[in-house]
């Protein structure tokens, strides 16, 4: 597996490598920092990389090294697809583990930025996706797309999340902390709560039918266990932390039920009771001096923690196979920001890494 993987991808780094006889490069904005963006790959868990970021077309293949990563986004049912939300460049994903990816037909989602993508848990070609303004829905694998929601004031839908039992309720997040569902796979949607606070991300439980979760911008975390008709606080663990109410990153751990992450700008917490108490992991930089950005488990091996961190302009790899007591420290692929971090849900050695160009100061 290991071998057949990075010869095809040493095919496609010769290609890329010498642009022209059909390889022609898809750019990106230009940032302070240096290197490529777009996705890297590792079969070594974490110890060496390499670039998966090549677009086939019919005039050559596109290397995407110039498209900022927002987020990659999984297949419950396919381990080998994924999703990359870009920061300009809309919507891409692949079939076959990164080694080549494809963008939708649609032209509404070759552009644009990309917040959130929903795959349905029991078929795999329903897909929805969230461009901040607009919401689309495909039902046969990203051939064609139908707008299915149109955010009319100056609000962003910024999470759209798939209940992971039947019915199979649809949930969308914005901005400005409103939290709707549709029971009817998207057709028409109620507002069911009014956040006082503004939403970074919404996340569904993977495990409790109606359990939601909420992050909001600089208060917290907030869960539901009805859908999201009602909602409690899940920071009070945290709350006295510096800057421990600013979000980072969340995971609802897909190995065990109940475990979830929340970093924050002071740190990483650990949740073993579905947000009702927190601890707080030690890292061996100093608390809140680090914005991490990238942060993943192993679904396989709960001790096996990888996170990405930067401190003024340097970033770096950090790695725990004891659960965080210990952490090594690797060098990263690019010098710019490694915004986006996913260990594939099969392959336990296989990681991805996407990097963003920051916008110019």
């Amino acid at each position: 597996m290991k071998s057949s993987y990075f010869r095809l991808l040493g095919l496609c780094a010769v290609c890329l490598l010498f642009v022209g006889q059909g390889c022609v490069s898809l750019s990106g904005d230009k940032g302070a920092t240096s290197g490529p963006a777009g996705m890297f790959a590792s079969t070594n868990r974490g110890e060496s990389w390499q670039p998966v970021s090549s677009l086939p077309k019919v005039d050559g293949v596109k290397s995407m090294s110039g498209v900022s990563v927002y987020r990659m986004f999984g297949d419950p049912q396919d381990p080998k697809a994924m999703y990359w939300a870009s920061r300009g460049h809309g919507l891409f994903f692949t079939y076959d583990n990164g080694l080549t990816w494809q963008q939708p037909w649609s032209e509404s989602l070759k552009q644009g930025f990309i917040y959130s993508v929903a795959v349905h848990p029991k078929d795999k070609c329903t897909i929805y996706v969230t461009t901040g303004k607009l919401v689309y829905k495909s039902t046969d694998c990203n051939r064609t797309w139908a707008e299915i929601h149109r955010e009319a004031t100056d609000d962003q839908v910024v999470s759209v999340l798939i209940s992971p039992t039947a019915p199979y309720d649809v949930y969308m997040a914005t901005t400005k902390g409103r939290f709707l569902v549709s029971k009817d796979t998207g057709v028409s949607w109620e507002a069911i709560f009014q956040f006082r606070f503004k939403i970074a991300e919404a996340f569904i439980d993977p495990f409790i039918k109606d359990r939601v979760y909420v992050a909001t911008k600089d208060n917290g975390i907030y869960r539901s266990l009805d859908g999201g008709q009602t909602w409690l606080t899940g920071s009070e663990d945290v709350a006295e932390l510096s800057k421990a109410l600013e979000f980072r990153r969340f995971l609802a751990y897909p190995g065990r039920e109940g475990v979830l992450y929340y970093v924050s700008t002071y740190g990483i917490h650990k949740s073993e009771d579905a947000g009702e108490s927190w601890e707080t992991l030690e890292l061996i930089h100093p608390a809140g001096s680090a914005k991490i950005y990238g942060f993943a488990v192993n679904p396989n091996n709960e001790n096996e923690m990888y996170y990405t961190a930067t401190i003024n302009d340097r970033s770096t790899f950090y790695k725990s196979i004891d659960g965080g007591k210990n952490w090594i420290t690797k060098k990263l692929p690019s010098k710019q920001l490694p915004t986006s971090l996913r260990v594939h849900p099969v392959v336990d050695n296989q990681l991805y890494l996407g990097f963003t160009i920051p916008p110019k100061k």
